[in-house]
């Protein structure tokens, strides 16, 4: 078995010792290597190195046997491998509570973890649920760009809030997008009928989606324009946009 890193090594044997219910303690680890041994003697050992022919690390030693219990407190269960574990269900729901958390931990893998580290674990998710949303509030830009050069005729509008631009900031608004194929395709071949429906975004950042939707001969919905407005823009703000 071969790591990228020696940061993804060490997060395979945590999740490992969480899948395993077992408590493994460090040897000794540092930027080139990784050691571990049960946490009561047991026969188990691992050992990760770097691989001596590529810049990879390889999983040199691996002795999988116990004669001990499972644990219900594992040291291996840091804050790094509860935000990884947990981070998609943050997303999904920021309000995912700590209680929430403890439950599912003992009800999935029987393990007892304090709510300390749960706080950090979950404020950790967060974090870097933060820092991917930025980046990818950063990227829209670029995409709108490239729909642009590679879809010659689409529309891409992409407002911005002027009251925090005039503070040096950007923050997102509204954003419009309409392929230029679906343009054509409801002029020549869909019947003469618009509709309208829309959804509030339930993620971490809200929203609301807006699309405007054809129909053909079939009585089939074809999506024509979409819409991503802020939550806390009126209907006919939103509906401006089309």
């Amino acid at each position: 078995m071969t790591f990228k890193d020696i940061k993804e090594a060490r997060r395979a044997v945590n999740f490992y010792a969480l899948a395993n219910r077992r408590g493994l303690q460090v040897i000794k680890t540092d930027s080139t290597r990784a050691s571990y041994k049960c946490a009561t003697d047991c026969p188990f050992r691992c050992y990760i190195s770097q691989d001596g022919n590529s810049d990879s690390y390889q999983m040199k030693t691996w002795k999988d046997v116990y004669t001990c219990h499972h644990c219900f407190k594992n040291p291996r269960v840091d804050q790094n491998t509860l935000a990884h574990l947990f981070k998609r269900k943050v997303s999904y729901n920021p309000q995912y509570s700590l209680k929430e958390m403890k439950d599912d931990l003992e009800t999935g893998f029987e393990l007892n973890v304090s709510m300390s580290k749960l706080k950090r674990g979950k404020n950790l998710a967060l974090k870097k649920l933060e820092g991917s949303f930025v980046d990818d509030y950063k990227k829209l830009e670029a995409y709108g760009q490239e729909l642009r050069q590679s879809n010659p005729g689409t529309d891409v509008v992409i407002n911005i809030s002027k009251d925090v631009l005039e503070e040096g900031k950007r923050k997102f608004l509204r954003m419009y997008i309409c392929f230029n194929a679906l343009k054509m395709d409801w002029k020549d071949g869909l019947r003469l009928f618009i509709g309208l429906d829309g959804t509030f975004l339930m993620g971490r950042y809200k929203g609301q989606l807006l699309v405007a939707i054809g129909q053909d001969n079939m009585n089939h919905f074809y999506p024509l324009a979409w819409v991503v407005v802020d939550k806390m823009l009126e209907l006919e703000d939103g509906l401006s946009s089309f």
